[in-house]
């Protein structure tokens, strides 16, 4: 056990010291329990150096702390579910009410709302969260990119933001697409499964967090992002499409660099897209 001083960075919080302190959760109760009954979600824990403090030993090693209060906060769960149902919401209403091609487009409908089911399905059932909470405002900076690009702008069922590629016709490869597209949600909810399993095997032997390994994790450094990534551009290819392109760019544009993030943490230099060259 330790006594540890701590310095307060917001005005909600006091600066005070605590006695006979053995972890992050013991602490994070005796300053709630000072600050008027704070949710401990708020509260941010870091070192002298303002790095955060993750571990018990951490905790244990510093005898000055800084904490600071994050604001209101929201589960984790509950922003992606928010966040999924959006577009499953203005896909449906788009589709069964704006447009008048339901035919045409029946394909890339379903297709959609399965996708974001999907994603709703491992929400619920498949992730664990390092993290109970977030910030509330992340709740509308993340709700907006699926909102907005694959909602509002994806839905968009008529033809004006068609893109007409020469020598090219989508409806000669229909089948082979679709067939691309379920085995990339096949093997994306896989990684994700396996991404469950490999992260309770850590807690049950209480490992610290390390690269995952087995099936395409040999190859690439988040196949999950792979496979999310081949199943846009199958999308993309069903209907070519300028707002499907723009969703498909941002998106991985934002993997890349996840990517490159993990490949740093881990050490290593596995694949993103294409095995053993990109």
């Amino acid at each position: 056990m330790s006594s540890i001083v701590v310095k307060s960075r917001s005005k909600s919080l006091k600066s005070d010291s605590y006695d006979s302190i053995s972890s992050i959760d013991q602490l994070l109760k005796q300053i709630s329990k000072n600050n008027n009954r704070i949710n401990p979600n708020r509260i941010r824990i870091t070192n002298e150096f303002n790095n955060l403090i993750k571990t018990d030993k951490e905790l244990i090693e510093s005898k000055e702390i800084n904490v600071k209060d994050l604001g209101p906060q929201i589960g984790w769960r509950t922003v992606y579910i928010i966040e999924y149902l959006g577009p499953i919401i203005i896909h449906y209403l788009a589709y069964n009410y704006l447009f008048d091609q339901p035919i045409k487009t029946k394909l890339i409908y379903q297709l959609n709302l399965i996708h974001y089911f999907k994603r709703e399905i491992e929400n619920i059932f498949v992730h664990k969260f390092s993290n109970s909470t977030m910030p509330l405002f992340n709740l509308f900076k993340n709700s907006g990119h699926y909102w907005a690009l694959g909602g509002s702008l994806i839905a968009i069922y008529g033809d004006i933001l068609n893109i007409d590629i020469p020598n090219y016709d989508p409806t000669k490869y229909t089948e082979i697409l679709t067939y691309i597209w379920v085995i990339s949600e096949f093997f994306n909810a896989i990684t994700h499964i396996q991404l469950r399993l490999l992260g309770d095997k850590s807690i049950r032997k209480g490992l610290p967090k390390q690269a995952p390994k087995g099936g395409f994790f040999e190859i690439f450094t988040a196949p999950n992002y792979t496979f999310e990534i081949y199943g846009w551009i199958t999308i993309f290819l069903l209907r070519p499409n300028i707002t499907t392109l723009i969703f498909l760019i941002v998106g991985a544009t934002q993997m890349f660099f996840w990517v490159q993030k993990k490949n740093k943490i881990y050490g290593q230099k596995k694949s993103f897209l294409i095995p053993f060259i990109f």
